[in-house]
């Protein structure tokens, strides 16, 4: 701010803090006196005239690119974690379902040895055809009983099938599913029962049942159950 001849008086009073004038003697009438000016930093003129941009530019602070990929790296093995989750969800389910139907046909397969017993062949027929009796040994296809109404024997028919429910959740509607059991396999084993003499009961037979499934990822499980039939009805 010029301070004309006429102000010399009040100059101790207008010079900023620290600022020393020592011609105010040679100051002439109609001459003005030219005092520097301090900026404070921060104030709205200087903000508005742009003197402060390169002290907000040091004092502004922002994330580098390397800590930017490690949130990226972050993010990535978070959704693909969530991705293996849902993949692995939908392996458990359908499994569930296979173990499902491998515990019934075993079961079933049980009940026919039970019926067999009970209506239409000897004791001494319960056995596989390699030691005489009427069932067919080893792994076999997962068929229908044939015209001698049982479960595991020479004359069976076609692979099984199973009706499940559609897209729409429901069975017996025109979207349902004829599934063949094409993946699962039984084995019918019937083993002496001995006693604590290694004598065996001559009335007494143990059967075991075990059907195995191989999954689409190529896995192969299995369910076994075991029972004794007797010769008493």
């Amino acid at each position: 701010m010029p301070i004309c001849s006429v102000h010399l008086k009040t100059v101790a009073n207008l010079t900023a803090p620290g600022i020393i004038v020592t011609t105010l003697g040679s100051v002439h009438q109609g001459e003005c006196l030219k005092l520097p000016r301090k900026r404070t930093k921060g104030h709205p003129r200087s903000r508005a005239l742009g003197w402060d941009s390169k002290a907000k530019m040091a004092e502004a602070s922002g994330y580098s690119l390397l800590e930017v990929m490690m949130a990226m790296s972050v993010s990535v093995i978070g959704l693909v974690s969530l991705l293996a989750l849902f993949s692995q969800s939908l392996v458990t389910m359908f499994l569930v379902q296979e173990e499902l139907i491998a515990k019934q046909k075993a079961r079933e397969t049980m009940e026919s040895i039970y019926t067999a017993r009970n209506t239409q062949v000897s004791f001494a027929d319960i056995e596989t055809i390699n030691d005489g009796g009427i069932f067919s040994d080893g792994f076999q296809p997962l068929k229908l009983s044939g015209n001698d109404g049982l479960i595991g024997t020479a004359d069976d028919g076609a692979v099984e099938t199973l009706l499940l429910p559609g897209p729409d959740g429901l069975l017996g509607n025109g979207d349902d599913i004829n599934r063949t059991l094409t993946n699962f396999e039984r084995q019918i084993q019937i083993d002496t029962v001995l006693d604590a003499g290694s004598n065996p009961y001559p009335d007494l037979k143990q059967i075991t049942i075990t059907v195995r499934y191989t999954t689409p990822q190529g896995w192969q499980r299995s369910f076994q159950t075991a029972s004794y039939v007797s010769r008493y009805r």
